[in-house]
């Protein structure tokens, strides 16, 4: 029976891209409009095309470099808020609104005066923490909260201080979450910083490209650089999932 789920398990997300391919052919041909919704052959012309180009590497490590200084800010600032917030009410109290401003936050009002003080480069890597601290901060508080008390209880007992508990007992219980959600949160920093590059035309990046494409109605290119950045996107959150089981089975 489990093997007939895993079976299951693998074919089906299959399929399902067998039908979004299968349903795309069909709309484009029907509106057989390459401006409106190009078809498969030329976005997988066009995607061939990318993986030659030395345009596309550059914009694609451009992208990926401030998509990385970005999260890696905002997951310490946010871990390390998370942590002092499960260890005192008064310092979760204090936060809670400056979090809740910050999730509120529109983002493109944000990007567009962020480009009155700062540069195009620097924009997308602002917008981009502002709105992927939230989400961290949340989820490692999450990951703390969901843990096993009782063993955090008898570590105490046994004579253990606050920092040998911490350390020893309550991360490495967290980490399979805080794992899984750095891959999350990778994975929707590139998005943000992707769609923060269109705004503020940041050259040298996926945004611009995007934005390059669509003033010269290069639709298939567009969606060349869409399934480039979902595919990136996928990989990450892969990556670390299979990390997140692994740290489970040696917790």
């Amino acid at each position: 029976m489990k093997n007939k789920d895993k079976l299951l398990n693998s074919i089906l997300p299959v399929l399902t891209v067998i039908a979004i391919i299968v349903l795309w052919s069909v709309f484009a041909s029907t509106i057989d409009n390459a401006f409106i919704l190009p078809s498969v052959s030329s976005v997988m012309e066009s995607f061939g095309a990318l993986l030659t180009s030395r345009e596309f590497y550059i914009a694609l490590f451009s992208t990926f470099l401030r998509s990385l200084i970005a999260f890696i800010i905002s997951f310490v600032f946010g871990f390390v808020l998370a942590v002092l917030s499960v260890k005192s009410s008064a310092v979760k109290s204090v936060l809670s609104p400056i979090i809740k401003i910050m999730r509120a936050l529109p983002t493109i009002a944000v990007v567009l005066l962020l480009l009155l003080w700062t540069t195009s480069n620097i924009a997308p890597v602002v917008v981009t923490m502002l709105v992927v601290l939230p989400t961290v901060y949340t989820q490692v508080i999450s990951a703390f909260n969901s843990l096993e008390k009782t063993v955090s209880e008898a570590a105490r007992v046994d004579g253990a201080n606050e920092k040998a508990v911490f350390l020893k007992v309550e991360l490495p219980q967290a980490m399979p979450t805080v794992y899984s959600a750095i891959g999350s949160g990778i994975s929707l920093n590139f998005k943000l910083m992707v769609a923060a590059e269109v705004l503020s035309q940041t050259a040298k990046s996926i945004g611009y490209m995007l934005n390059t494409s669509k003033v010269y109605f290069e639709t298939a290119q567009m969606f060349a650089l869409v399934i480039a950045s979902v595919i990136i996107g996928v990989i990450i959150e892969s990556v670390f999932e299979v990390i997140s089981k692994k740290s489970s089975s040696f917790k």
